[in-house]
């Protein structure tokens, strides 16, 4: 029966592509004004979670052409960094960070990146050996002392800025990605009911054309397909009011607005946190670049 039906409807399909149906069953003026906004809907969805999903993939922004070895030099970076960290948090506002264990993973994203080459090269430099009495706090202490200190505190810096970014990330993952899979499977299943909708309305059609055939040349078979005609009008109402709803649903569901308030808020949070850490950082950056340059020209009158 199942095949048959679908035969009738590829068959009423073809005549009206090819212009030999009449009286077309119009569906209601409701149905066809939701149908456009659904559309608009799934257009909007498809638009955005294919460019939002970006952030599930956390090396989006790392550079493939780095060629990093992330392994247990990098372990050991990161020992280092938190290090750092910690001694870098002590007397002021952020509390006291303690110095974690090697991470088990490397970070791959640009800051991480970042992180990790400004560890290495202050690591290098701090090879060179100071003098007994020479001192980084002193005007006379090597550049390349005073560069692996600033070198450190970059490394700390781009190092919370990607671990920020890795935070907005799981972030948008949880409170925009994953609802939006949802809602997609929602537009999906109102999408579904159309194609019912749009498969009994060619199998109703088709019902009548053989009905009104059948009145002209057989009376007996026109009674048999009459009472198709009423059973194929009865499941696409049904098929129809069914449509209706799913899609009343997707239009009238929250949550796409409620999650991309959070998209924003994570994103807010990311930059907030990462102007402050730039911020302080531009200071000590912009106080070392005054204090050399004075160094060096004193050095040289």
């Amino acid at each position: 029966m199942d095949h048959f039906k679908s035969f009738t409807s590829n068959n009423q399909q073809a005549r009206e592509r090819f212009g030999h149906a009449d009286d077309i069953t119009e569906l209601p003026e409701e149905y066809r004004h939701l149908e456009q906004r659904v559309d608009a809907m799934k257009n909007a969805h498809a638009s955005m979670i294919r460019t939002v999903r970006v952030f599930e993939q956390e090396a989006y922004d790392y550079p493939q052409h780095l060629q990093e070895t992330l392994s247990q030099s990098a372990q050991s970076i990161g020992h280092t960094l938190s290090s750092w960290a910690s001694t870098a948090a002590k007397n002021t506002n952020m509390g006291n960070v303690e110095p974690t264990h090697a991470p088990e993973t490397a970070p791959r994203t640009l800051y991480h990146a970042l992180s990790r080459s400004a560890t290495s090269a202050a690591m290098d430099l701090e090879q060179v050996p100071m003098s007994a009495s020479q001192s980084i706090e002193e005007p006379g202490a090597s550049i390349e002392h005073k560069l692996a200190e600033l070198l450190k505190k970059l490394a700390v810096a781009e190092n919370s800025i990607g671990n920020a970014r890795l935070t907005q990330d799981r972030s948008i993952v949880q409170s925009f990605i994953m609802v939006w899979n949802a809602f997609g499977s929602q537009i999906n299943l109102a999408l579904k009911a159309r194609q019912s909708v749009r498969d009994a309305r060619l199998h109703l059609d088709n019902r009548r054309g053989a009905l009104k055939h059948a009145e002209q040349h057989d009376s007996v078979r026109a009674e048999s397909i009459r009472g198709e005609v009423e059973q194929a009008e009865d499941k696409l109402v049904g098929v129809t009011e069914e449509a209706i709803s799913l899609m009343k649903a997707v239009l009238d569901n929250p949550e796409p607005v409620q999650t991309l308030a959070s998209l924003v808020k994570a994103q807010l949070h990311y930059y907030r946190e990462s102007v402050g850490v730039l911020e302080q950082l531009d200071q000590d950056m912009s106080h070392a670049a005054t204090t050399a340059e004075s160094a060096y020209r004193a050095s040289r009158s």
